[in-house]
C-alpha cells in the first residue's frame, strides 16, 4: 500500500488532502508542524511527501533541505506563496 506523509497546519485541508488520498487507497499520516512532520519522516518510511511551505516550527523550506540529505523520498510543495523561489 502507498504510504503518503501529509504535512499541513490548516487543519481543513489536511483533512481534505488526506481524504482524497484515503478514496484512492492510500494510506496517509498527518503533520501539522514542521517539527512534527520531520519526526514523522524519521520514524517511517514514505513513498511521497506532501508539503506546505509555511508552516510552524519548522519551515517547509527547512523540512525539504533534511529531507535531501536524508533520503531520495519525492516531495510534492503545496503553497499559497507566490515566489517561485
Amino acid at each position: 500500500m502507498t504510504n503518503i506523509l501529509v504535512i499541513e497546519d490548516n487543519n481543513e485541508i489536511n483533512a481534505l488532502l488526506c481524504e482524497m488520498l484515503r478514496k484512492e487507497e492510500i494510506r496517509t499520516v498527518s503533520a501539522f508542524s514542521g517539527t512534527e512532520g520531520l519526526l514523522y519522516v524519521n520514524q517511517e518510511r514514505f513513498d511521497c511527501i506532501l508539503l506546505d511551505l509555511m508552516l510552524p516550527g519548522k519551515s517547509g523550506e527547512e523540512i525539504l533541505q533534511e529531507i535531501k540529505k536524508q533520503s531520495g523520498t519525492p516531495v510534492i510543495v503545496i503553497s499559497a506563496k507566490d515566489d517561485i523561489d
